[in-house]
């Protein structure tokens, strides 16, 4: 076991000129110092190489790359581009806006070195400054053993991690794959699903933490387009299809993945639903006009007999 091993941060980013320096900066802050910093361009038209260039003569850790044609435009093309040029026996992911506590790689690192197939997560919040943040409590801040518990409690608690907060074995993205370049949305959601159920162990790191940046006029209440809308429910189907292979029940998880997509297409690509019938079985049935007035009745039932 090397005493102390290389940790790959792999950045993949687009026009954030403006941000990445913050992010590199948390990077370059690290306690832990064995680290290399994979910064892969997606074809940036800002001035993002005079940005990135100024870090790699100041550090010859943060190494700068552009997006080959063989990899497809976008976010997860740049990502498994990285993980090409990549050393490392650890790997973490990061945004090129987001940040790390200083102490992030250090803590994370002492749960797992040493293991096979082994994750570690940490706390996340979100920030629009970076001196102004508040960090989540979330039921799922555990370990977990087996991995796949931690699934189970995203369908029951609702709760979940970024990107950023998964340090990992390098072993596990050999043997699960590298992230789907076909995905238009949910690709983290795809990729840490089969990280999960691919992990022996989850270790929790209690005293480090990532922040999420988020911008108050940020819109998500629903797809940009109607492209997004279908990949959100291809990611599922292909999600739902990792879980039926193994022995366990996800009920909860998915049916809520499922509801919170047929909520958001009733407002945007109602015809989605309809084109997906067998996927929203449940949720047509749920929301049925014979099914709404039923619970309507059973309400008011309810109250009369409370009221006697």
């Amino acid at each position: 076991m090397t005493q102390n091993p290389l940790v790959s941060v792999i950045i993949p980013t687009y026009n954030r000129a403006h941000l990445i320096g913050e992010t590199l900066d948390s990077v370059l802050a690290q306690t832990y110092q064995n680290w290399e910093c994979i910064i892969v361009d997606d074809g940036s038209t800002d001035n993002t190489d005079e940005v990135v260039g100024a870090y790699v003569k100041k550090d010859q850790r943060f190494k700068y790359f552009h997006r080959p044609d063989e990899h497809l435009p976008g976010g997860n093309g740049a990502r498994n581009y990285g993980f090409k040029m990549s050393q490392g026996e650890y790997v973490n992911w990061l945004d090129s806006d987001d940040l790390f506590s200083e102490n992030k790689i250090e803590e994370q690192l002492k749960l797992i070195k040493g293991k096979s197939y082994a994750v570690s997560t940490c706390k996340w919040g979100r920030f629009e400054h970076k001196n102004d943040f508040k960090l989540k409590e979330l039921y799922i801040f555990k370990n977990y053993k087996p991995a796949h518990l931690l699934l189970k409690d995203f369908g029951i608690k609702g709760n979940y991690f970024l990107s950023f907060c998964y340090l990992m074995t390098k072993d596990i993205i050999l043997q699960c794959g590298l992230w789907n370049e076909h995905l238009k949305i949910n690709q983290d959601g795809e990729f840490f699903c089969r990280v999960i159920i691919n992990s022996k162990h989850i270790f929790f790191s209690k005293n480090s933490y990532g922040l999420y940046r988020f911008e108050s006029n940020q819109n998500t209440s629903n797809f940009s387009d109607k492209v997004k809308a279908k990949h959100a429910i291809y990611s599922w189907q292909i999600i739902e299809s990792y879980l039926n292979l193994l022995d366990e029940n996800f009920d909860n998880y998915i049916k809520n993945a499922k509801s919170f997509l047929h909520m958001k297409l009733t407002r945007s690509y109602p015809e989605l639903i309809r084109e997906n019938k067998a996927f929203f079985k449940e949720q047509i049935k749920y929301y049925s006009l014979s099914k709404k007035l039923f619970r309507k009745i059973k309400k008011k039932a309810g109250k009369i007999l409370k009221t006697k």
